[in-house]
């Protein structure tokens, strides 16, 4: 665990300790003072929270405003202007814990290569730092929030000022129920639900002493369909022509003349304890224990995380949809815990569903 990940981890803790201080302190004796119940309350959520609203106030300097650390801040805020403040507290701390679960399974990962082919390969310098590439799916979701992000923004201001202006209805109800909308709109159960299947994908895979590099492999390996390995004579050409006419290849080597190969490889995948550093810096992924069926193995795991991700996606979408049109046509505003459970619900049951890929690996 780096430095930089060893303080998150403080932070999510004392967090937590302070929120669930607080809850539980509340049920045995109730806070009355408004200004007095913010403030305690504004403690856990500065502690966890402050990056989150530097990140989205640069970029709104940059003109980069709809992102998920704009949207996480903007529920949040909003769930402490309806005076839900645990709500507003859970919010950033599921998205940290989501984001810093996800960092520490790929930095293992990594991790774990460096220090497994430091001890064989004494001579060779290795990567210490790496460019992480998110999955196509998570590329996706990122998009997704660039439209969705404003959308529900929009949802809200139009829930808050529509029926005030033409219908002559109450501002303060449906300011509650534009907030509430912001609120259950929050897509924390997907942008932190997603990664973590790939996280949990790429830990599964190291079960098998298979250790990947980056999300963006377990989502492109299902898309390469001819398998090229160092004991064939194929030249850098027969991958070439292989490419230009549409397949996707992964090429398994060591790094003994075969450099070339691995470099211009859709997958590239250092095999073996003998192959060298260089095969190591190359490569997409390592796989220390290969055997005829392993890259089916990984394929199985990527196809797996992949399913779960868009069952993530789907259901998020669908309950929120529903919930969001409940609280427009309903009669009154609906329960702020019923938009709760829209946002903090769904992405609870999305983790869990996400923990599914855990248990994937060690397949005999």
């Amino acid at each position: 665990m780096s430095r930089k990940q060893k303080k998150m981890l403080v932070r999510i803790i004392v967090t937590a300790v302070l929120f669930a201080g607080l809850f539980v302190f509340e049920k045995f004796v109730p806070i009355t003072s408004r200004i007095l119940r913010l403030a305690v309350y504004m403690v856990p959520y500065l502690v966890i929270s402050y990056d989150i609203l530097k990140k989205a106030f640069k970029g709104i300097i940059k003109g980069q405003v709809f992102d998920e650390n704009f949207l996480m801040s903007f529920a949040s805020i909003g769930a402490f202007a309806i005076k839900e403040y645990t709500e507003g507290v859970a919010v950033v701390l599921l998205f940290t814990v989501g984001e810093f679960i996800q960092g520490l399974a790929v930095s293992k990962s990594r991790k774990s290569i460096d220090e497994i082919f430091a001890q064989k390969h004494k001579t060779y310098t290795l990567p210490r730092h790496y460019d992480n590439e998110e999955s196509h799916t998570e590329q996706m979701i990122t998009k997704f929030a660039r439209i969705y992000t404003p959308a529900i923004c929009i949802i809200a201001i139009a829930v808050v000022v529509i029926p005030p202006i033409f219908l002559k209805a109450e501002w303060h109800e449906w300011l509650h129920r534009g907030l509430a909308a912001l609120v259950v709109g929050c897509p924390c159960a997907i942008v932190i639900s997603v990664p973590l299947c790939y996280s949990a994908g790429i830990g599964a895979c190291s079960k098998d002493n298979v250790f990947v590099k980056n999300t963006s492999t377990m989502d492109e390996i299902n898309a390469c369909d001819t398998i090229v390995t160092y004991k064939e004579d194929k030249s850098i050409d027969d991958i070439k022509v292989l490419q230009n006419n549409g397949h996707k290849v992964i090429y398994l080597g060591k790094g003994h003349g075969d450099l070339t190969m691995l470099e211009v490889a859709d997958i590239a995948v250092a095999v073996g304890e003998d192959c060298t550093g260089d095969a190591v810096n190359l490569a997409d992924m390592v796989m220390i224990n290969y055997s005829d069926t392993a890259i089916d193995d990984v394929k199985a795991v990527a196809k797996k995380i992949h399913t779960i991700a868009m069952e993530n996606i789907y259901f998020s979408v669908a309950v929120k949809l529903v919930i969001l049109i409940l609280d427009v046509v309903l009669a009154k505003s609906i329960p702020m815990w019923f938009a709760i459970f829209g946002d903090i619900g769904v992405c609870l049951l999305a983790v869990a569903n996400s923990a599914r890929a855990i248990a994937l690996g060690k397949r005999k």
